[in-house]
């Protein structure tokens, strides 16, 4: 319907364009109309070509290239059987007609005229072949163009230009259909019917010195209708061999047709298969993405719930137990040493313990997203509770990163980087680490490094633990990347990568606002 609608327009633009030109100038459509019409008309017998089935584009065009070929082969056929009936029938008629004529122009061998006794002889002859060959007349020329017999007595004795029998002076045996246009001919073209013209050369007696050249008009309906008989007989064993030959084609180029279309339409319904399938594996795949961005979120509800309870919980019996102890130790004032000493041991487990589990709970919790989803402010709150929590120092660099993310987006970023971060104080051995973000072109890319230790794949015990698999999980649930490089002696690196968008309208993601790096002080 495209290309319809699309022709039709071209048509109307080329009738608008013509009525123009010849209303405003009173000229004729130009060369580019001219062209856009051409093509125009052109385009429907394209489109009905084009929804031609296989077969039919192979029967129309075989059937018009076969019927130029028949009618060439067939034409080129005819020919060769009318030269070869016309050369035959020439041959032998001149065997015939020579031993009847040669022996009366034996005395012309010394340029003599024919004697009366020749002249009867050779009227027998023609009376002979009249009745035999149908010869409708015979002429015998001498080498200088002078007609020395003639059934038609006036012309004897009269020269002529007669340009034919030079071949013939040669030794050439010319037949062909008369054309009769020649001055000597007016009898033949009183006769009114299609005669067959030979030229014989005369030789004397048992030498090869040509004497006279004989001119014979035979009536050529016998033989044309032999003619067309060949040529119709050739014309019919070729239109026959063609006709089988494409109807052979026909069954073959129909059966191959008929299993192409059977093909066709098994592929058009696998493909139908195949994209039903994948709008399922699609249908699927967000749903299985749903369902661990979902997943994320109760586990960050779980980890910030875990982390109150610890907080509310244990750690304040563990204060109160604390502030009891002081109690108690005012109360063995002056006692034991001994039991000073198990009192001054049991309030520092129970120190250590408390701090631990407020340790834990920091974890845990996570700084509160508000409405801001602002990546640079909740990564500084993280960086320096591991730094106060660690007592390491933690350089941090991000690029390019728009003011407002995605909430998944931040929560993830944010989780991996505190796992990452408690994974190198935890394994790395180094009090030094590396926070870098950057975003570019809709991708979020965040890497966190140390110069620790590191590992290789025979001691990768951080791999197979649980901040591994949670970081991968997270990064995963979005849709993302995540990848761990570590080298013996050489530091580890974890990275993510996240394909996300600004939630700010109209950002540019390829130039966000703040394409200035932000570095920690």
């Amino acid at each position: 319907m495209g290309k319809v609608s699309t022709a039709d327009e071209a048509v109307r633009r080329v009738r608008h364009a013509d009525s123009s030109l010849r209303g405003s100038e009173g000229k004729p459509e130009t060369s580019g109309t001219f062209g856009a019409f051409v093509r125009a008309a052109g385009a429907r017998p394209r489109r009905w070509w084009s929804r031609r089935s296989l077969f039919e584009q192979f029967a129309l065009l075989s059937s018009l290239v076969l019927s130029l070929s028949v009618a060439t082969v067939g034409g080129w056929v005819g020919n060769r059987i009318a030269d070869g009936v016309l050369r035959g029938t020439s041959g032998a008629a001149a065997l015939y007609m020579t031993n009847f004529v040669e022996p009366y122009v034996q005395s012309m061998d010394d340029g003599d005229t024919l004697s009366a006794e020749d002249l009867r002889g050779l009227d027998a002859v023609a009376e002979l072949l009249k009745s035999r060959r149908h010869v409708a007349s015979v002429k015998i020329w001498a080498r200088d163009g002078t007609i020395v017999y003639s059934t038609q007595k006036g012309l004897i004795g009269r020269r002529f230009t007669a340009t034919e029998l030079t071949p013939s002076l040669q030794g050439e045996i010319r037949a062909g259909m008369a054309d009769l246009k020649d001055d000597d001919s007016e009898f033949e073209r009183s006769l009114s019917m299609p005669l067959y013209e030979m030229f014989l050369p005369l030789y004397k007696n048992e030498t090869e010195k040509i004497v006279a050249v004989a001119e014979i008009y035979e009536d050529a309906r016998a033989l044309l209708r032999d003619q067309a008989s060949a040529i119709r007989d050739a014309w019919l064993v070729v239109g026959s061999v063609g006709l089988v030959t494409l109807l052979a084609l026909f069954v073959v180029v129909h059966r191959g047709s008929t299993t192409i279309k059977r093909q066709r339409s098994a592929i058009k319904q696998r493909f139908r298969e195949k994209v039903l399938l994948h709008r399922k594996n699609d249908i699927l795949k967000s749903e299985t993405e749903d369902a661990l961005r979902t997943a994320a979120r109760i586990d960050d509800l779980v980890h910030t719930r875990l982390g109150a309870e610890l907080h509310d919980g244990p750690a304040q019996l563990i204060s109160f137990a604390l502030l009891r102890i002081e109690g108690l130790e005012q109360e063995l004032d002056g006692r034991t040493p001994k039991a000073r000493a198990l009192l001054t041991e049991f309030r520092s487990a129970l120190q250590d313990a408390l701090k631990e589990l407020r340790a834990i709970a920091a974890d845990l919790f996570l700084p509160d997203l508000g409405d801001s989803g602002d990546l640079a402010q909740m990564l500084r709150k993280i960086i320096r509770a591991h730094e106060g929590r660690a007592a390491s120092i933690v350089d941090f660099e991000m690029t390019g990163v728009p003011e407002r993310l995605p909430r998944d987006a931040v929560r993830c970023v944010v989780r991996v980087t505190q796992e990452a971060l408690n994974n190198a104080f935890k394994h790395s051995g180094s009090d030094r680490q590396t926070v870098m973000v950057n975003y570019c072109a809709g991708t979020l890319r965040l890497a966190v490094r140390d110069h620790g230790r590191g590992f290789s794949g025979t001691t990768a015990k951080p791999l197979s633990g649980l901040g591994i698999m949670g970081m991968a999980s997270r990064v995963r649930a979005l849709g993302g990347t995540f990848s761990v490089i570590s080298n013996l002696g050489q530091g580890t690196e974890i990275s993510c990568e996240l394909h996300v968008r600004s939630s700010i309208a109209g950002t540019d993601d390829e130039h966000p606002k703040d394409a200035q790096p932000i570095k920690s002080d």
